[in-house]
């Protein structure tokens, strides 16, 4: 794979900026709030690349967040009225999905050496992958609770909570089932992101529910980021192709 760090730099910058911008800029609650939110992701994501061995799956997030950004100001009601928030929007964005579409094709594909075709193998998963996937799944679990049951909150706010909530339980489910759970480890901690950002968004940061939120979101980013790093660093997508394509030789030479 090339050296693309570069990319992850370069979106780290524009994603603050897009923040710096959406709390300056911005003139209404709806564009500050979406372009802050997506601001993040993108800090986000290039920030996750940096020390990723296999960055594909980070590129990929930048090029759907800044798809997504860039034509945010034009969905459902919209904010292209606000000016600041909108040009925000549709700067950083393009700048996202170029860096995205940029380094993406030059990544090498994941199952370039097609061996994972021939993968029976058990996975080498550590007590401590399983834990992860364990109390990400509690924390979704709860936080579908809470929300559903005790949490007093809008219908708006109760919806966002149950649906990432419930993301978070299928995708914890998910990495307890995965042969090599780093990509689902990743999705954890993009959904943990989201729902951590979504009292502010969402405008419902006051009271029980935006704690709610806040906690369960800051808890299930940090599963997924050390989940996810922790698999790159371990590398063991490619230590089992090594083992999986040494078994098929054995078999078939």
């Amino acid at each position: 794979m090339r050296n693309s760090t570069w990319v992850g730099w370069a979106a780290l910058a524009v994603g603050i900026g897009a923040v710096v911008a959406a709390l300056t800029v911005s003139s209404t609650r709806v564009g500050e709030g979406l372009t802050f939110g997506f601001g993040v992701f993108i800090a986000f994501f290039g920030l996750l690349s940096l020390p990723a061995r296999n960055r594909t799956p980070d590129h990929w997030g930048l090029f759907v967040v800044g798809l997504a950004m860039f034509v945010l100001p034009w969905l459902g009601a919209g904010f292209v009225a606000d000016r600041g928030a909108a040009w925000t929007a549709w700067i950083a964005g393009f700048l996202t999905m170029a860096l995205g579409a940029t380094a993406w094709v030059q990544d090498n594909p994941p199952t370039a050496s097609g061996v994972h075709d021939y993968s029976t193998g058990a996975a080498r998963r550590s007590a401590l992958s399983y834990w992860i996937s364990r109390v990400a799944l509690v924390v979704g679990i709860v936080t579908v609770v809470l929300a559903s049951t005790v949490v007093d909150s809008s219908v708006v706010a109760t919806a966002v909570m149950i649906g990432l909530g419930g993301l978070t339980a299928v995708i914890a489910l998910w990495s307890l089932l995965a042969t090599d759970p780093t990509r689902d480890y990743l999705g954890l901690a993009v959904v943990g992101l989201a729902l951590f950002l979504a009292p502010w968004v969402g405008d419902f940061a006051s009271g029980a529910t935006g704690w709610t939120a806040w906690i369960s979101g800051f808890l299930v980013t940090v599963l997924g980021v050390v989940g996810y790093l922790r698999g790159e660093s371990l590398d063991i997508s490619n230590t089992m192709a090594e083992d999986v394509e040494a078994r098929y030789r054995d078999r078939y030479r």
